[in-house]
């Protein structure tokens, strides 16, 4: 895991600030110290007392001025206190020249140094009792920036111990990121609370204690604890984008998608979400929030600003996003343009699909059947557009048998495919009821309109013969003619049944024409 970045070592004292607190180290503690003696230990009165021997004193100021010139001359004041640990000093003089050349090795960024001065310190145990909790904190700074988790974690709880409220959040952190190098987040939990419950005491705004706060509440799960701390975060830091997208994740986790969308389009109006990959992701979140028309819209509009490119790609979830919307007109019209630059037939059967919702099934046959044609369609895709190309055929004409036959052939190729099959054997079976069925109905109406032609032969013959007894009749001339024609066209062979099936002829071919 990468070490997560942590503020400079706050109290290390700069070789600004050194003459201070060398001077501290000289004048007795009634001048050193603000305490009240009342309230220190023995012991504390004790080491307050301390002051260092000439010899340390005169070597220390001497490695102070070296550490105050333009520009700091920091190696020859390591120098200077190198010599003087070699001599055999009373514990107080040693502690406090560690301590001095711990602060200027850190200075030289030689961090180990300094670690090793600072151990030897707290070993000794010389020092007046707030200059070791300092030193206690400095280890535990120290041991984090080694990677040394577990004594970053041991020194950071001697010091908060025994600090108490002079602890501050810079103390809480380090040691609730200690443990999330170790991936223990149950540990790093309450100091990460603590350690934002004093920022905000402070009035501060310090983003690394709510980025790791962040990462704790997620890898524990505590997803009510992390919505409420991104809220936080978003009126904190506004103009951080990622915060944006990771509430509205949250809020989308809550079940709460309105909150979710709410908050994305308030960081996409504020102009956060820059850049195709974001543009696009915040598109593809809108469909999964089941809004797909606000996320087409969005596209849309960036593709026409040109900050997303119009390629093969983005159109294919454009498309995807307007038919989702069942926005099919738009859809329809992405399809048509993103096709031809797929050298399969993938879009031309999303495209069929889409003239079929749209109830234009010549088109919708027209692009199925390129698709098939192009290929690069599954198994279950085939069949699929067997079964659409029968279904717009059968719609586009189903009185007509012709049509019907038309589209069954297409559903007899779709029974090829197992996923289709099922579909299509209903189909065959509804186009063949519906065969069945007519052909039942057209021996019915012709054996009646045998029988009715039949009748009609005998009113004609009943009528001729009236009139060539001589009687008298009210039909009209033209019938009696008709009459005359029938009645000869029987005399002449031709019968009812060959009659009516003439006429059925005749109205075949007057259909067809």
């Amino acid at each position: 895991m990468a070490i997560l970045k942590i503020n400079t070592l706050s109290r290390l004292v700069s070789a600004a600030a050194l003459s201070v607190a060398m001077s501290a180290t000289m004048l007795p503690a009634s001048a050193a110290l603000a305490q009240d003696n009342s309230e220190q230990s023995d012991e504390d009165r004790r080491r307050s007392r301390q002051t260092l021997s000439s010899r340390a004193g005169t070597a220390l100021n001497e490695a102070l001025n070296f550490a105050n010139e333009e520009p700091p001359q920091t190696a020859q004041a390591v120098a200077v206190v190198d010599k003087l640990l070699e001599r055999d000093l009373p514990p107080f003089d040693r502690a406090t020249a560690l301590e001095v050349r711990g602060q200027l090795k850190f200075q030289l960024d030689d961090l180990n140094g300094a670690l090793r001065d600072f151990v030897e310190v707290l070993r000794i145990d010389a020092l007046p009792s707030d200059r070791q909790r300092q030193i206690t904190r400095n280890v535990a700074q120290l041991y984090y920036t080694q990677e040394r988790y577990d004594d970053a974690i041991r020194f950071m709880q001697s010091y908060i111990r025994d600090a108490g409220a002079a602890a501050e959040g810079n103390d809480y952190f380090i040691l609730s990121a200690s443990y999330v190098q170790k991936e223990d987040y149950r540990g790093a939990r309450r100091p990460a609370e603590r350690a934002i419950q004093l920022d905000q005491a402070a009035n501060g705004r310090n983003k690394q204690f709510y980025d790791l706060m962040n990462l704790i509440y997620n890898e524990l799960g505590l997803e009510a604890e992390r919505g409420r701390l991104l809220e936080t975060m978003v009126e904190y830091f506004p103009s951080e984008e990622s915060y944006w997208v990771q509430l509205a994740g949250a809020y989308s986790t809550a079940d709460r998608r309105a909150d979710a969308l709410a908050a994305l389009e308030v960081a996409y109006k504020a102009g956060l979400i820059e850049g195709e990959d974001k543009i696009i992701t915040l598109a593809q979140f809108y469909y999964d929030q089941n809004n797909p028309f606000r996320g087409a819209k969005l596209l849309a509009a960036e593709m026409d600003a040109g900050n997303v490119k119009r390629d093969l790609e983005n159109l294919e979830l454009l498309a995807q996003l307007w038919a989702a919307a069942r926005e099919q007109d738009q859809a329809i019209a992405i399809l048509t343009e993103a096709a031809p630059k797929r050298s399969d037939g993938r879009l031309y059967y999303q495209l069929g699909q889409s003239y079929l919702a749209d109830e234009n099934w010549r088109l919708a046959v027209q692009n199925l059947r390129s698709a098939l044609s192009r290929g690069g369609l599954d198994d279950r895709e085939v069949g699929n557009a067997y079964v659409l190309i029968g279904t717009a055929l059968f719609q586009q004409d189903s009185d007509s048998k012709e049509a019907r036959q038309a589209s069954r052939r297409e559903f007899v190729r779709a029974q090829r495919y197992r996923s289709a099959r099922r579909t299509a054997d209903s189909w065959v079976e509804y186009i063949d009821t519906i065969e069945r069925t007519l052909e039942a109905q057209r021996v019915v109406e012709r054996s009646q309109a045998i029988e009715r032609q039949e009748r009609l032969i005998e009113r004609c013959q009943s009528l001729l013969d009236v009139i060539e007894l001589g009687g008298l009749t009210d039909v009209p001339e033209d019938d009696v003619q008709a009459c005359r024609d029938l009645v000869e066209r029987v005399e002449s062979g031709v019968t009812a049944e060959q009659m009516v099936d003439e006429a059925i002829a005749a109205e075949g071919e007057e259909g067809n024409g």
